[in-house]
């Protein structure tokens, strides 16, 4: 019979985000609210510039100060930055759970950082749909 090594440390890893996120109130505060600004940078996008796709074969990915809108990209490149957060804050939970066993101050610095990530995306997404609308 074959051992999985991996099973055991699965299994005390969901352990350990169970516990993580039972105990302390800034993690779970934090993916709510991260969640919440995920969310938002999702729906933006959709409300704002999906309707405006027969009319706008390009949009204005990019504007510069100085040279005006330098960057355009089909609709599509709009979502990058929300695909972006959700890979963010899959990889800042899955070491914020990891590390909260034997460095706690780490996991809530990762805790605290998801929010901060995701509030910078969506402001990022509503500049870029404010260039376009």
């Amino acid at each position: 019979m074959v051992k999985h090594h991996y099973k055991k440390s699965l299994q005390q890893f969901f352990k350990d985000g169970a516990e993580c996120f039972k105990t302390t109130r800034l993690t779970q505060v934090s993916l709510l609210v991260s969640i919440l600004f995920l969310v938002l940078t999702f729906a933006l996008p959709i409300w704002r510039l999906v309707p405006l796709a027969s009319e706008l074969p390009f949009i204005a990915l990019h504007y510069n100060i100085y040279l005006g809108v330098d960057q355009f990209g089909s609709l599509y490149s709009i979502f990058l930055l929300p695909v972006l957060g959700l890979f963010f804050l899959v990889l800042n939970v899955v070491i914020e759970v990891a590390s909260f066993r034997k460095q706690k101050i780490l996991s809530m610095f990762f805790a605290g950082a998801n929010p901060l990530l995701q509030v910078l995306l969506l402001v990022a997404v509503s500049l870029i749909i404010l260039v376009n609308v």
